[in-house]
């Protein structure tokens, strides 16, 4: 039987597909990474262990399980980690603690699962007693029972909260109303400002009048320019060394009382280890902090301050990526929770009347609930 000849036209069409496929993925995965990001979470995540053996993976878990249940609000005085001597379950380490009565224990059963899990072991057995009250786990690795932890829940004991450290972008342009606004606010936030605007002093000005921090916004190149515009006195990539120095000193300069600096857009610059770098020898030469606002999900800013020695915390959340008060009230809610966890987080917002509305009506509650309003410089050096 003569073999059926193929179709030339069908051929091309299937080729066509896959290849529109496989360029689709790839523009996908190029703007997923390199996308002006409003939503990017600086969250550290755990290292794995370096080693394979139980007993390096018990001393790991024990150095770190007092730290996740701090972050989940547990009092530090309240845990106890005790040197077992290894009996037949090879049990090396047992941490103990009370924890408050708001603190659901499946909510530490789940953290502990993903400390274990990121150091490369598992928990073997969980259980709790008929109360629910009590909770035990057993952590291990290779099926050995290597960590016991010991968790009772105590009606009473407060939960710690955190501290928070909001700060308002893009000052400088907006109606001296809206500004005023922020100003009058209760709770100490930190106001970064556009560097040579009319406004700019005189804002400054009222800010540290009125107890708050202050910071330069430095504009710099985002990755989709020009169709993004960072606005007059930018930085950019390709300029040289002398160039980016000469305006970040201007900028720094044109603040009144400003002693930090984050960056405006600046998803370019601040994935470019060389124009990041420029920016912070000058930085570090003015004795000033800097934020990374985290416009890329492949900034290099801080690992780059590390090296320059310039004191540098990760943007943690933007509160505004559009500007309906619901969502800006829910991401405010995640800030706290992170803050809870975390100890201290940074929160970046932009001087928009949502943005307002929602600090004015919330700031008060979160702060009768224990959280504490700081300005970054307080969590940056």
């Amino acid at each position: 039987m003569a073999r059926k000849r193929r179709d030339p036209a069908a051929y091309i069409r299937v080729v066509a597909c896959v290849l529109v496929l496989l360029v689709g993925g790839l523009l996908v995965r190029d703007w997923l990474s390199s996308v002006e990001t409003t939503k990017q979470l600086a969250v550290e995540e755990v290292r794995p262990a370096v080693s394979r053996d139980p007993a390096v993976f018990a001393d790991s878990v024990v150095s770190q399980a007092s730290e996740a249940l701090v972050d989940l609000g547990v009092p530090r005085n309240e845990i106890a980690i005790r040197r077992l001597l290894e009996d037949r379950d090879s049990v090396r380490w047992e941490v103990r603690s009370d924890v408050p009565g708001d603190l659901p224990l499946a909510v530490c059963n789940l953290e502990l699962t993903r400390l274990s899990r990121c150091l490369g072991g598992e928990v073997i057995e969980g259980r709790e007693d008929g109360s629910g009250a009590r909770l035990l786990v057993f952590l291990g690795m290779g099926g050995e029972r290597t960590n016991r932890v010991v968790l009772h829940q105590k009606p009473g004991l407060a939960r710690t909260t955190g501290r928070i450290a909001i700060v308002v972008d893009d000052v400088g342009y907006q109606d001296r109303d809206l500004v005023e606004g922020f100003i009058a606010l209760k709770q100490r936030v930190t106001l970064s400002i556009f560097p040579g605007y009319e406004n700019t002093a005189w804002i400054a000005e009222r800010a540290v009048a009125a107890g708050h921090g202050v910071m330069v916004h430095l504009p710099m190149e985002p990755i989709d320019y020009p169709e993004q515009d960072p606005g007059p006195g930018a930085i950019f990539a390709e300029y040289p060394e002398e160039t980016i120095r000469a305006l970040t000193r201007k900028a720094l300069a044109s603040v009144p009382h400003a002693r930090g600096v984050n960056n405006h857009m600046g998803s370019r610059v601040t994935e470019d280890r060389y124009a990041i770098g420029c920016v912070l020898k000058e930085v570090y030469s003015q004795g000033f902090y800097f934020v990374d606002s985290v416009t890329s999900p492949r900034s290099v800013a801080c690992d780059v301050a590390r090296e320059v020695g310039v004191p540098c915390r990760r943007n943690t959340l933007f509160l505004d990526h559009n500007e309906e008060e619901e969502v800006v009230e829910q991401a405010l809610g995640t800030l706290a929770k992170l803050a809870r966890r975390k100890g201290t987080v940074i929160g970046i917002g932009h001087a928009r009347p949502a943005t307002l509305a929602v600090l004015q009506r919330e700031l008060t509650e979160l702060e009768q609930q224990g959280f504490v309003f700081v300005k970054a410089e307080e969590v940056v050096r």
